[in-house]
């Protein structure tokens, strides 16, 4: 970590993602143009609304030894660029007149964001299935873009959290506690435009989101690949696919997409957009039927 002196400020701001961690109150009486904001004392709650990790952050606080307090708690929670400002807000007053709402610091799959202009024009219309949504920056990404969106999770807590930073986002998403690693997890059939699935594997759920797609809707599909264990989480070879498998396990949809992506600090992702045909049921939904399901892989 280390501290930017308020002089400097002007010109290292673009430089970094700027995070004020004041009260409601004092953010809204005038903060920084283009900062994001979360309390100081709700950064661990809320950490799905940081920036990536990967990026540089500044925090800004009351002063300067709440700012250091607060940046320390960033760098705790995985960031290796954080700097905080040294000084009280108060004698920055010249910088702080920006009353515009926070910004958006949070980013969804850089996938997601990369295949958005295919999925489904009709945005207003298009009917969003998330499974296994987790802390639901997809669901909320989708939302404010006019989606309808619906996230499923086996945690209330993370689809509480979700719920609640789509609502300070002004959108609004739909959420059931499902567990997706039952036999039967009564997944709708033909009822969502996409199904999309980030960072979860299960693959007798496989034919069950083939199922869900409406003709002519698409699944989007990212997850980690077999050699992800030498990074991290997880380790289990239940949870990591073969290579080149992803794409096999949607018989009878179009690839519109597929890439296999292994850097050498990782992770290492499989990354689909396949589309169900808009007409005609045959393949799609003969593999898609329930029955199928013991068919699938361990």
């Amino acid at each position: 970590m280390e501290a930017l002196d308020p002089s400097r400020l002007a010109a290292a701001r673009h430089a970094y993602s700027v995070l004020d961690v004041r009260d409601e109150e004092e953010f809204r009486a005038g903060h920084l143009e283009g900062s994001g904001h979360l309390p100081a004392a709700e950064l661990s709650a809320r950490r799905s609304e940081l920036p990536p990790r990967d990026a540089a952050v500044l925090v800004i606080a009351a002063d300067g030894a709440r700012a250091e307090a607060a940046a320390l708690q960033v760098e705790t929670l995985g960031y290796a660029r954080v700097a905080w400002l040294d000084g009280a807000a108060a004698a920055r007053a010249g910088d702080l007149r920006d009353r515009a709402p926070a910004a958006r610091l949070w980013r969804p799959s850089p996938f997601l964001e990369q295949v958005l202009p295919v999925i489904d024009p009709r945005r207003g219309q298009a009917r969003v299935l998330d499974l296994a949504a987790g802390a639901g920056r997809e669901s909320v990404y989708l939302a404010l873009r006019g989606y309808r969106v619906e996230a499923w999770d086996h945690d209330r807590g993370a689809l509480e959290r979700a719920r609640a930073m789509g609502e300070r986002h002004g959108v609004t998403i739909e959420t059931q506690v499902r567990d997706l690693e039952t036999r039967d997890p009564r997944l709708p059939v033909e009822a969502h435009d996409v199904v999309m699935v980030f960072r979860f594997l299960h693959r007798p759920l496989f034919p069950r989101i083939a199922h869900a797609v409406v003709p002519g809707g698409c699944v989007v599909y990212e997850t980690y690949l077999k050699g992800q264990e030498r990074f991290g989480r997880p380790k289990n070879g239940r949870f990591l696919l073969d290579a080149g498998e992803l794409p096999t396990r949607f018989p009878g949809f179009g690839v519109e997409h597929y890439e296999e992506q292994r850097p050498e600090s990782g992770p290492w992702l499989a990354r689909l957009l396949a589309r169900k045909p808009a007409a005609g049921p045959s393949a799609v939904d003969r593999a898609a039927t329930p029955s199928s399901e013991s068919a699938s892989a361990p």
